[in-house]
């Protein structure tokens, strides 16, 4: 597991910055120490979301995977059926939020938060967006 603590604060503002943009949040009541640090319902599709703040800005699929490699590396080995979804959520100095598809053999960006606003929200894996859009 990654060493430390984890950033309390930063989780706290991504449920809430989740609640805004329209996810619903689901609770995990455990006692056990998850690779996780919270689970949304974006119209039935659900993600496992890890939080991790960044000192300084830089997020280029590159950077994530050298910054965040040891997060993304346990977030694929959580034992989940494959509609269930894995997300890297980042927040840099500048707190904006940046979210992050994680896949077997990479990662997607995502939408940002200023690309979430409003009715046209088409975040999600492709085959999502293309549903979305046609649907």
């Amino acid at each position: 597991m990654t060493r430390g603590r984890p950033p309390a604060v930063a989780i706290g503002e991504a449920k809430r910055k989740a609640a805004a943009w329209g996810f619903m949040l689901i609770a995990v009541e455990t006692d056990q120490i998850l690779p996780f640090d919270f689970v949304i319902n974006d119209r039935g599709r659900i993600s496992l979301v890890r939080v991790r703040r960044l000192k300084y800005a830089g997020y280029g699929i590159s950077n994530i995977l050298r910054l965040c490699g040891q997060e993304i590396a346990e977030l694929r080995k959580i034992p989940a059926p494959d509609e269930i979804c894995r997300e890297l959520w980042v927040r840099g100095p500048g707190r904006t939020w940046h979210r992050y598809l994680v896949l077997k053999d990479t990662i997607e960006a995502l939408e940002n938060d200023e690309d979430l606003q409003g009715e046209n929200n088409t975040s999600g894996p492709p085959d999502l967006r293309q549903q979305t859009a046609a649907g």
